[in-house]
């Protein structure tokens, strides 16, 4: 080791404080880029791993591939596994409550296939031979057959047949098809597991046959077997050609289904129909998981959190760039003398700025590894505080926990291009210093009267000590700027993200205001169905619930309010005003009395009227909006509403056997803003009553429930044991509201995580140039007090110093800050109007004024301990 660098190891270690903070600076930065590369790297495994769990783990399905292909298929080096599957056939499900449901399709699996493609299992075992079963708990709770672990089948197993053609999932259940079960064969079989249902690739809703499952021992037996196939990491790299080439199809044909030039001639077209008329099998993709795979980013959802990442990766980098940077320019200009006189006895411009790297080299190799550290367990904490906190329900979404040797791999590239640009501009620095100015310490001494000049003002309010302070402020320009800049950023950051995490929690409770239920559902009313709605708010845990249908009615030649004409200059002339369409909502007679009750009116002779819900925003003359409501009709109480009402009427096949309108005249009871139990707050009604949609033949096809329990988890799995699949849109909107509130959480730890680490790579910034700035001045405060300034005016000058710098960065962070929230408030397209962040602005103000004085009176506390004579002759040795 060359004498410069055993020199450089030397003064790190004298000067310990200062390489420790810069060592943090570096290992707060890596390990930023570290967790975010490791958090996104752990979101693109969790949404495969949540992938494969939903609709397997498999690439490519090939439908009827024949016995003696599976083995050629085996010996493909680039497909790891294959799931078989033999389609056994039918059986009737006895006691089958569902009528478009009345059968069992038999499957047999591999041990591939039961790993890779059955559902979730929730109760029991695998089977283990071929007269062990599982079947899907939708058996129950669709079919309302009760099968338990343990119970053993007897099946009659066979084709399902109509006038001579074989039927399949495919086809769903008719019974003008005269179809029957044929060529049978009895089987019996225990059941020793439960599975939840199948993903819709395997059974779809239409499908006329729960799957049920039993292991496939050996293919002898077999002529045909549906092939899952899951590639390895090349095969799914090159997965068109490894495709292409098991459909036995031309390469370049294959490709036009995933290069976008399928449809752009019809010449393609009829190329790829003709090439898979002629391909060796049917087949279906994974097609998702495909994209996860190879290319994430052309997925339109990740290529937003990529986005997002490398913004905040640019962030991490400039303010690094910054805070490093800072750290050998004050190196430099501790060592300038050193660096003169080595110059002085022949060192070269090329060892001086070697010698500088050689630094940065050290505390990069100290830094980066430790911060790599850091940054994967910070990830490791925040996935697991994530599954605690946000994803702890059944839905099968867990995030993992996923290192990647590139994510690792890109924070070693980062944190070292950090530190490499942040020393090279101080290397060129040091590189140019004259010998001459560096040992008579004027190298960095280059005063202007004019840019020195200070205004009147701050001497009269400020005194000398003021002047003298803005002064130094100003001579050393450089010094400082990196100090506002750094404080600057952390300011901006923290302002835009305090913003952002106020707008998501403000939405939050925006969304849960008036809520009045805890479980809200939605169903088809078919005539049978509502008897099964019934059932489910007679239930013990139903403390109140309402049952709204709904239908349009078309009101004719509305009649709107004042405001809404002033903002809408159109309507002024009435015959303008075109026929609007607003939804006629029937509640059950007992909720609407109760509504009736809460509006202060009875239910003698109201349950024939409606009650109009008018509610809408009031916007200023920008159009943005206000906190005041208004309405947009101009009906009052006792006013009647002409219009059209449709009503449709269906058979139990779904099929529409009527559909008609009627004109309707409706008295209005009431106008209100105050929507019922199940409202949509955001829309106009017309409630009415049970009743009134009976004795006018209304007749509604959509039916949403909204139900308060005292035990809504509980009710839940009631709904779903009466109503099954019946049901379109399912909510436990209590567990909707923990979730978001638990989400929002960890929203908040994480950005506020950032913004303290970022804040943290400012301090070091901030703490670097203000101490080390105080030492090199010690001489200049020593003279000043020889000259007759008491303490008391020397902290006023370093105070008013701390003021000076201090207002500067809160003006420019507060200003980038504000503009950065408003960008972030019209990305959000909030209904309410932007308001100033004055709460963070103020929050910024008071921890940068406490932040500096403490350093301040740190620095100040050390030099008053120093002897003055002693300091001034320092200066001549």
């Amino acid at each position: 080791m060359d004498l410069l660098n055993r020199l450089t190891i030397k003064n790190l270690k004298l000067n310990k404080k200062r390489s420790i903070v810069t060592i943090i600076g570096i290992l707060l930065s890596v390990a930023l880029i570290t967790a975010l590369s490791s958090l996104y790297s752990s979101f693109i495994s969790s949404a495969i791993k949540y992938e494969t769990s939903v609709k397997g783990n498999y690439h490519y399905e090939f439908i009827d591939v024949n016995k003696d292909d599976i083995k050629t298929m085996e010996n493909n080096y680039k497909i790891k596994e294959l799931g078989l599957v033999n389609n056994l056939g039918y059986a009737e499900l006895k006691d089958s409550k569902n009528e478009f449901k009345p059968y069992v399709y038999v499957k047999a699996y591999n041990k591939v296939a039961l790993n890779n493609i059955l559902g979730k299992l929730v109760d029991g075992r695998l089977p283990q031979n071929e007269n062990e079963i599982i079947i899907s708990r939708h058996i129950k709770t669709n079919g309302k057959v009760n099968i338990k672990v343990g119970d053993t089948l007897t099946l009659d197993v066979g084709k399902r047949m109509s006038e001579g053609m074989e039927l399949t999932q495919d086809n769903p259940f008719d019974n003008e098809n005269n179809e029957k079960i044929e060529d049978t064969v009895t089987k019996q079989y225990k059941v020793v597991g439960i599975a939840e249902r199948p993903a819709t690739v395997i059974e779809s809703f239409e499908a006329p046959g729960y799957t049920v499952i039993t292991y496939l021992e050996n293919i002898e037996n077999t002529t045909k077997l549906d092939v899952f196939a899951v590639y390895t990491n090349r095969g799914v790299k090159e997965y068109i050609d490894v495709t292409s080439n098991i459909l036995g199809v031309d390469k370049k044909i294959f490709k036009m289904k995933y290069d976008n030039t399928l449809h752009n001639s019809h010449k393609n077209f009829e190329m790829y129909t003709e090439a898979m008329a002629h391909a060796k099998y049917q087949y279906q993709e994974n097609q998702y998981l495909i994209q996860l795979q190879t290319n994430p980013l052309s997925i339109s959802t990740i290529q937003g959190i990529g986005g997002m990442v490398v913004v905040v990766l640019i962030i991490i980098i400039v303010a690094s760039v910054f805070c490093i940077k800072n750290s050998f320019d004050i190196s430099i200009t501790e060592k300038t003398k050193q660096y003169g006189m080595l110059k002085s006895i022949g060192a070269t411009k090329k060892q001086i700025k070697k010698n500088v790297l050689f630094e940065a080299a050290i505390l990069g190799g100290i830094g980066i590894p430790l911060g790599i550290l850091s940054g994967l367990l910070a990830s490791f904490i925040l996935v697991h505080l994530t599954n605690i906190l946000a994803l702890n329900d059944d839905s099968g979404l867990k995030l993992i926990f996923s290192v990647s040797f590139i994510a690792i791999l890109i924070s070693m590239i980062l944190g070292a291009v950090t530190i490499y640009f942040s020393a090279v501009r101080s290397a060129k620095k040091a590189s140019k210093v004259s010998p001459i100015d560096s040992i008579r310490n004027s190298a960095n001494i280059k005063m202007n009267s004019k840019k020195l000049k200070t205004p009147k003002y701050i001497k009269s309010f400020f005194g000398v000590g003021g002047v003298i302070a803005l002064k130094n402020t100003k001579r050393n320009k450089k010094r400082y700027r990196t100090t506002i800049i750094s404080l600057t950023i952390s300011i901006a950051t923290f302002i835009a993200l305090f913003s952002f995490t106020s707008l998501i929690k403000n939405g939050s409770e925006n969304q849960f205001a008036n809520l009045k239920s805890n479980m809200e559902y939605s169903i088809d009313d078919y005539y049978e169905d509502y008897d099964l709605i019934k059932q489910t708010v007679s239930l013990d845990s139903v403390k109140q619930y309402s049952i709204c249908r709904f239908t349009t009615y078309t009101l004719k030649n509305p009649k709107y309010s004042d405001y809404y004409i002033n903002r809408s200059p159109d309507l002024k002339d009435s015959s303008n005003n075109e026929d609007i369409t607003i939804s006629l909502v029937g509640l059950n007679d007992e909720t609407y009395k109760n509504y009736l009750k809460e509006l202060g009116l009875h239910d003698n002779g109201n349950l024939d009227k409606a009650v109009l819900v008018d509610c809408i925003t009031k916007l200023n003359e920008d159009g943005n909006a206000t906190k005041e409501k208004t309405t947009r009709y101009g009906y009052q109480s006792g006013d009647v509403v002409h219009g059209i009402v449709y009503s449709t009427e269906y058979n139990k096949n779904e099929e529409r056997t009527n559909s008609e309108e009627q004109n309707l005249s409706i008295e209005i009871a009431k106008v209100t803003g105050k929507y019922p139990i199940g409202g949509d707050n955001q829309s106009s009604y017309l409630i009415v009553s049970d009743k009134f949609l009976e004795k006018n033949h209304i007749k509604i096809a959509y039916a949403k429930v909204n139900i308060d329990s005292s035990n809504p988890t509980k009710l839940e799995e009631e709904i779903k044991s009466i109503i099954g699949d019946k049901v379109n849109h399912l909510t436990n909107l209590e567990k909707a509201k923990k979730q978001e509130e638990n989400i929002l959480l960890l929203i908040n730890i994480f950005l506020y995580g950032f913004i303290i680490v970022i804040s943290l790579i400012g301090i070091t910034n901030i703490f670097n140039t203000i101490t080390t700035s105080m030492e090199l001045r010690k001489q200049e405060f020593a003279m000043l007090k020889s000259i007759g300034m008491t303490r008391k005016e020397f902290s006023k000058m370093i105070h008013l110093e701390s003021i000076f710098i201090g207002s500067k960065s809160l003006i420019y962070g507060s200003m980038i800050g504000t503009i950065l929230a408003y960008i972030i408030y019209k990305f959000q397209d909030s209904s309410e109007l932007f308001r100033v962040p004055i709460t963070p602005i103020l929050i910024c103000i008071i921890i940068v004024f406490l932040l500096i004085t403490t350093l301040m009176k740190y620095s100040i506390g050390k030099i008053n301990k120093q002897n003055t004579i002693e300091t001034i002759r320092n200066e001549n040795i």
